[in-house]
């Protein structure tokens, strides 16, 4: 049974992190403290590097012996690890410039070498890199030259190719790297991936690794990360909502604010921002104009549905209601059912490339899917009843 994290340890953790953000020494630990369930919490949402920096400020004897010899051993592992992931990530960068295959890198090494307070608070298990849709091909051939291998992780690589916007290759020492050629890979979320691809026309250039390459601009960046955390994890993860919050209070300045929501109509991303944006600011606010939230506030009741359940669940409770809350992030109500009409009944194509393993007739393609989708919603609906 996951235990509860006490309020005094969570608001000490989420103190810290505010500190940390704002170049401000952190508070230090107050007497009582659960340490043994502070620290769980902590790694459980990947944030024991920042305690470890945290603590490098307390008085002697402010955390017992255990204490800071295990969080001294996860700031070390963490500097080494980002060592070791973002050393292939220079080789990978280098070889898809050679090759003329523009790259965004996304999320984990440039926010950790942009907006942490040190890189190695922000840990990444693989490297997101995005390139476009058709030189993901070429991307493939170029990470095969160096070494890396296809990873079949859920689906084959064909499918991915073919009907998904990401698949997974592994480099020789160990270090995954997701490839990208679309922003959300989420086929339950109805979104506008066309305006999407605006990004490109916007981003700018960084510096990543030791190598140059593309960024995000800051808009387009609090844009998917937002869309990401919610639609890709349930609005669920203190250290994403971390990541936004280091990227608007960011030196450049405060983000262009009509930009930012005019651009979430057009992606049709509205929901998914408002949420996000909603727990930034309960969690490291002030940063969100409250005449940006007044405008994103979504209406009706899908979203007070949604609202009633974040209020409800906790990080394991919404990843088992991911698809229901999905649904509900959608902007438009017309949307939600061309989506469930393209889950319930996709193409022959696509069933075949999913689910097919050798010759299949279409009905046992057909039925395939249908004990799948069976076992999704008898869980979803089973866990919607369930009491929290």
């Amino acid at each position: 049974m996951r235990v509860a994290v006490a309020p005094p340890e969570r608001r000490w953790l989420v103190g810290c992190l505010g500190a940390l953000g704002r170049r401000q020494p952190p508070p230090a630990p107050p007497a009582g403290l659960d340490w043994a369930l502070l620290l769980d919490d902590a790694e459980g949402e990947a944030l024991l590097p920042a305690v470890a920096l945290a603590a490098s400020a307390w008085p002697a004897g402010a955390a017992p012996a255990p204490v800071r010899r295990r969080l001294g051993d996860a700031l070390a592992a963490s500097r080494a690890r980002h060592l070791v992931m973002t050393r292939e990530l220079a080789r990978v960068l280098a070889r898809l410039r050679r090759d003329g295959i523009a790259v965004l890198p996304l999320k984990g090494p440039v926010l950790a070498e942009t907006v942490y307070p040190d890189p190695a608070l922000r840990p990444f298990s693989d490297l997101d890199l995005l390139v476009r849709p058709d030189d993901r091909w070429r991307a493939d051939a170029a990470l095969r030259a160096l070494g890396h291998r296809r990873v079949a992780d859920e689906h084959s690589w064909e499918y991915d190719i073919a009907w998904d916007g990401a698949t997974l290759y592994e480099a020789p020492g160990g270090v995954r790297v997701d490839l990208h050629w679309a922003l959300l890979t989420e086929p339950r979320f109805a979104w506008n991936p066309a305006e999407a691809a605006g990004v490109w026309e916007r981003a700018v250039p960084i510096t990543v690794a030791g190598e140059r390459a593309l960024g995000l601009a800051r808009e387009d960046l609090v844009l998917y990360l937002s869309a990401h955390l919610a639609v890709h994890h349930a609005l669920a993860g203190l250290r994403s909502h971390w990541d936004v919050a280091l990227v608007l209070r960011h030196a450049a300045g405060a983000p262009d604010w009509p930009a930012l929501l005019a651009r979430a109509a057009r992606w049709r991303v509205r929901r998914a921002l408002f949420f996000v944006l909603a727990g930034v600011e309960a969690t490291f606010g002030p940063l969100v104009p409250p005449a940006a939230l007044a405008a994103l506030r979504p209406r009706g009741p899908r979203a007070a549905w949604l609202q009633a359940l974040l209020r409800d669940a906790d990080a394991a409770r919404r990843a088992r209601l991911e698809h229901l809350v999905t649904l509900l992030l959608v902007d438009r109500a017309r949307d939600v059912g061309a989506a469930l009409g393209r889950a319930l009944v996709p193409p022959a194509d696509w069933l075949r490339a999913r689910y097919a393993t050798g010759p299949a007739s279409r009905p046992a393609l057909y039925w395939a899917h249908a004990r799948r989708l069976g076992g999704v919603l008898g869980g979803t609906t089973g866990e919607v009843l369930r009491r929290p």
